[in-house]
């Protein structure tokens, strides 16, 4: 049978980027579940960067607002972080990375220096408890990258 009509060039692309958003969402489901398991959330970072918000604005009381937000969000953690890949899966992608940036902290690198220090030092006791907020924050990091955002266009007409 002949095809009488050509494919629109647009639904390879649509497609390919639904399928990473649920690979997303499913990366930021184990970082969530990974992050909840070992306890760490991103309220210290969240707190350093409004210290120096602060510090550089002073106390203005809209950035309390935002800071107490913030900090809300990142003090749940894991959380936060499987909310980000609901949002994700529910195609809110810019949302989802959001909550999964506040969530973990975005502490990767502190983590691996963490654990390098660790590793140095040989004090593997603390090892346990670390490598799987380490593995969580890691693979929150690559949902985040994963996930594919709409055009601002298509979501400003809202289709």
């Amino acid at each position: 049978i002949r095809r009488t009509w050509k494919r629109s060039c647009g639904s390879s692309e649509r497609s390919e980027a639904v399928q990473r958003n649920e690979e997303a969402a499913f990366l930021a489901a184990v970082a969530g579940i990974l992050l909840i398991v070992s306890g760490y959330t991103g309220t210290r970072s969240v707190d350093r960067m409004f210290d120096l918000l602060v510090a550089i604005f002073g106390g203005n009381p809209i950035l309390r607002i935002v800071a107490y937000v913030f900090l809300g969000i990142a003090s749940l953690g894991g959380f936060s972080v499987l909310f980000g890949g609901y949002l994700i899966w529910k195609d809110r992608v810019r949302f989802g990375r959001m909550f999964i940036l506040v969530g973990s902290g975005a502490g990767f690198f502190t983590l691996l220096l963490f654990l390098f220090v660790n590793l140095r030092h040989q004090e593997f006791s603390l090892l346990a408890s670390v490598l799987p907020a380490i593995l969580g924050v890691a693979t929150g990091v690559v949902a985040r990258f994963r996930a594919v955002p709409k055009p601002l266009r298509e979501t400003l007409r809202g289709s």
